[in-house]
């Protein structure tokens, strides 16, 4: 494991246990949500390294990843505070095309990529549950 990522996850660890949710929470539009539905400004997170463009589809399309709402969750991670970003195209709260949803997780470390998936999806319940299809955590493409 090289040093920076090393820095990276004990930094994550010592900011704590964060699990934030992006898209469609009980209104029309996609936000950031912390558990509990409270929207979270980009700017009230600034170690999350993502920005809203691309929590809003981006890192599905760079992936060229069909839209197809399947379950199907994709992952990456990275920060300078060590995340987990977890990603579906999602229509349970919009129907329109392009819809997604993503769990977006702090303070795991490498490679816990279930661990932190099984802990997002324990914080968002609701979100899990109104899913049409099971959530399936992929494995990344080489």
């Amino acid at each position: 494991m090289s040093d920076r990522l090393q820095q990276a996850i004990e930094r994550g660890k010592e900011l704590g246990l964060a699990a934030l949710y992006f898209g469609v929470w009980d209104r029309p539009g996609h936000y950031l949500h912390a558990p509990g539905g409270w929207t979270v400004r980009e700017r009230e997170n600034p170690d999350l390294p993502w920005t809203t463009a691309l929590m809003d589809g981006g890192l599905l399309e760079n992936g060229k990843r069909e839209d197809v709402c399947d379950g199907r969750v994709f992952w990456t991670c990275g920060g300078l505070a060590f995340w987990y970003a977890f990603f579906w195209w999602d229509r349970s709260g919009d129907k329109r095309g392009n819809s997604n949803s993503g769990f977006y997780v702090r303070g795991f470390g490498w490679p816990e990529p279930q661990k932190a998936f099984d802990y997002a999806c324990s914080q968002f319940p609701h979100i899990v549950a109104r899913q049409r299809h099971p959530l399936m955590l992929q494995e990344p493409r080489p």
